[in-house]
């Protein structure tokens, strides 16, 4: 079959292999987060520094290593790399180098198979900057960060599902924004009604739950604070 030639298998496996990612990630075999893309911070903007602080490393060792990082600096910031998620670029590179190669492997034909190859590869490095700076526009442009759960306690929310002294759950907006659902208890008394507002009392990290009160008034400061 034409399809498994080696003119279009260059062209066919970074595809699929790209496709086969997609669809994984889709099903839930990788959590952003763990180490298979992001490989500490994949945060949009984190590349870029991480490829700049390693070139000021380079330099102030050799001269010469410092060149070839800062070439390397380029290249990452022309393929888009440091905007958006270093998967995201990789992906947009295999999905287009692909198509493109196919496309002009049918147009063209296989004769011009060093031609096919050179607009595929110019194909992929616009497509891939152009994909980064779309998407630049509309991920943020900052880390979003967790509190700690030890460090909620104080903190007010509202009842989501009644608290009682075996289940419960409370809403509320940690100090960065996010919004959270937690695991809460009562110490004493018939449970907490769903509505109303509590205060994180404290939490038990070994059980990952919150013991909760009513909140009473504005200004209450009797919190225990107790790990």
């Amino acid at each position: 079959m034409a399809i498994l030639e080696w003119q279009n298998l260059i062209f066919v496996l970074p595809m699929l292999a790209a496709i086969l990612y997609i669809l994984l990630m889709t099903l839930g075999f990788f959590w952003e987060g763990s180490g298979d893309v992001d490989a500490g911070h994949d945060f949009p903007g984190d590349g870029g520094h991480d490829v700049g602080d390693a070139g000021h490393d380079a330099e102030a060792g050799t001269g010469g290593h410092g060149s070839h990082v800062g070439l390397f600096e380029r290249a990452f910031g022309l393929l888009g790399i440091g905007k958006v998620p270093i998967s995201i670029v990789c992906l947009s590179i295999c999905l287009i180098w692909g198509a493109a190669g196919l496309v002009l492997n049918v147009i063209l034909g296989i004769e011009t198979m060093q031609q096919n190859i050179l607009f595929a590869a110019l194909a992929a490095v616009v497509g891939a900057r152009a994909v980064a700076e779309g998407l630049a526009l509309v991920l943020p442009r900052e880390e979003s960060y967790h509190t700690p759960q030890a460090e909620l306690v104080g903190q007010v929310g509202e009842v989501l599902y009644e608290v009682t002294r075996t289940s419960g759950t409370v809403r509320l907006l940690d100090p960065s924004g996010n919004l959270l659902d937690l695991d809460c208890r009562i110490q004493d008394g018939t449970g907490v009604k769903a509505g109303t507002k509590v205060v994180l009392q404290k939490y038990e990290p070994g059980a990952d739950v919150f013991f909760v009160r009513q909140w009473a008034a504005v200004g209450e400061t009797t919190i225990d604070k107790q790990p």
